[in-house]
């Protein structure tokens, strides 16, 4: 995990094709042992999760390479590594399990993000018909204990359709169900890293499984 967040630490100083392309030895060398540490964590997961079971790290690594088509900011490259494990791979738009690496920023987290407006209405029908069964998974101490939600995009209204007096409103305005943990690191250099962010995703199981079941009703 030091080369790789040596390798992040020095893009993130010369985020330049010029000097990526005379590193590209140290990238593939990191880009690599990232796909080393997730291969044995998809092999964790996938006796917890049936539904990451048999994927392999190249389904669930995202590209380092931005697209700046429309983007103010034209640097080229990402300067961190990123995972979305799930069902049908990191494109699949299913819940599933992130990890993200970036020196002083990295973090895991569940869920779903970005949802298809049909999956997100599904999801906040689920919670709004069940709600002791969402508040049972929120309000376990495990989960309190370790994991917060991503408040990106949250809308200042309730949606169209749901009432602004329900108990749990102001989770039906999110748009992205996402619970995270950060991640510092020094853990990320620990030599039971894998263990530790698999104990991470075995708590938020419960979470995708109850948003798998919104969207499989």
């Amino acid at each position: 995990m030091n080369q790789i967040l040596t390798f992040l630490r020095e893009l993130e100083l010369n985020n330049n094709r010029d000097w990526f392309n005379a590193h590209k030895s140290e990238y593939q060398a990191a880009k690599d042992a990232f796909e080393h540490l997730l291969d044995r964590i998809l092999a964790e997961l996938g006796q917890i999760d049936p539904h990451v079971k048999g994927l392999k790290a190249s389904d669930a690594l995202f590209r380092i390479y931005r697209d700046t088509r429309f983007a103010n900011d034209k640097t080229p490259y990402k300067t961190n590594f990123g995972a979305h494990m799930s069902r049908g791979g990191k494109n699949s738009g299913e819940p599933g399990y992130y990890f993200h690496v970036q020196p002083g920023e990295s973090f895991v987290s569940g869920g779903i993000y970005m949802p298809s407006p049909e999956k997100l209405k599904a999801v906040r029908k689920e919670i709004f018909l069940f709600p002791e069964d969402f508040t049972g998974l929120i309000e376990a101490p495990s989960f309190v204990k370790n994991f917060t939600f991503f408040e990106e995009d949250k809308l200042k209204r309730p949606p169209l359709g749901f009432p602004a007096d329900f108990p749990l409103i102001e989770y039906l305005k999110h748009k992205h169900f996402c619970p995270w943990v950060p991640v510092s690191d020094d853990l990320l250099i620990q030599p039971d890293l894998t263990s530790r962010l698999v104990d991470f995703y075995r708590l938020m199981k419960p979470f995708n499984d109850f948003i798998y079941r919104a969207l499989e009703d």
